[in-house]
């Protein structure tokens, strides 16, 4: 089984095969890294909120099931940031409407929501030693 770091970095480089570095988008290199990392955590932590509402996902880890999403996510984030998500646009008078919703329906659909909670190690325990 893979560690995590060994994970973020086969994501990253499938992100970056995603989103290629372009020098006038991005100043350097450092930076481009740099977005390209918080665009995985931002959709690592909009797949744990969405799959566990009510629950503190801090430390927890994204299921493998997941990976997948959190490309897709990292990118949709990615193209909100820019003009790329316009809806609408005329020439003359220089309108455009840009599209606001935050993710897609169909991306957030692809979580399913666990409610309730996962009982930490010394809960299972407690739990395990009155039975």
């Amino acid at each position: 089984m893979e560690g995590a770091k060994d994970v973020e970095l086969i994501q990253k480089s499938l992100l970056k095969e995603r989103i290629p570095y372009e020098e006038s988008v991005f100043d350097n290199r450092e930076i481009y890294d740099k977005t390209i990392t918080r665009l995985l955590d931002d959709a690592k932590e909009d797949a744990l909120s969405l799959r566990f509402p009510y629950q503190d996902t801090t430390n927890m880890e994204l299921p493998q099931r997941y990976y997948n999403w959190q490309l897709r996510c990292a990118e949709e984030l990615y193209n909100l940031i820019g003009s790329i998500n316009i809806k609408s646009y005329s020439e003359n008078g220089l309108n455009w409407t840009r599209d606001t919703a935050y993710l897609s329906t169909y991306l957030v659909n692809k979580i399913e929501p666990i409610i309730g909670y996962i009982q930490e190690e010394e809960e299972e325990e407690e739990n395990e030693s009155t039975e």
